[in-house]
């Protein structure tokens, strides 16, 4: 798994609207890109809720959140409606990112404006998350 000091891997996913993103148009801003391994299972629901909730306080510290799981668009888009998730899902339907940053495991990376990883959280714990996540954003 890519770690702290790596750059984030240029990848083009599809994102929950549909239309192609890569992971540097991403970039410019803070960046929270989380993986999680289900749309609308309960932890998965209660991470991405948690990120709801306290979005305004990452907007505040001017950070994006991106959640990634290998679920498709239409799956992202009932998730994101059902729950009104404000922040960008990715679709990552052929493990291209999973297999770019190594990760296996709910995992959450903290990546700088120019790109470079700052924190990884590997085997997230779904409790508190959100919070440590904005903390460790100073």
């Amino acid at each position: 798994m890519l770690g702290e000091g790596d750059r984030l891997p240029d990848v083009t996913l599809l994102d929950d609207q549909g239309a192609e993103i890569s992971t540097t148009d991403l970039l410019g801003t803070p960046l929270v890109l989380y993986f999680y391994p289900k749309d609308d299972t309960p932890g998965c629901t209660s991470q991405a809720s948690q990120f709801r909730d306290m979005y305004g306080q990452f907007e505040k510290k001017k950070a994006k959140i991106v959640g990634v799981s290998r679920d498709s668009v239409e799956s992202h888009q009932r998730f994101k409606n059902k729950y009104s998730i404000p922040f960008t899902l990715l679709a990552d339907t052929e493990s291209k990112l999973y297999k770019a940053l190594g990760v296996n495991a709910r995992t959450t990376f903290l990546i700088d404006a120019d790109g470079r990883i700052r924190k990884v959280w590997p085997k997230v714990n779904v409790d508190q998350h959100a919070e440590e996540v904005l903390t460790s954003l100073g």
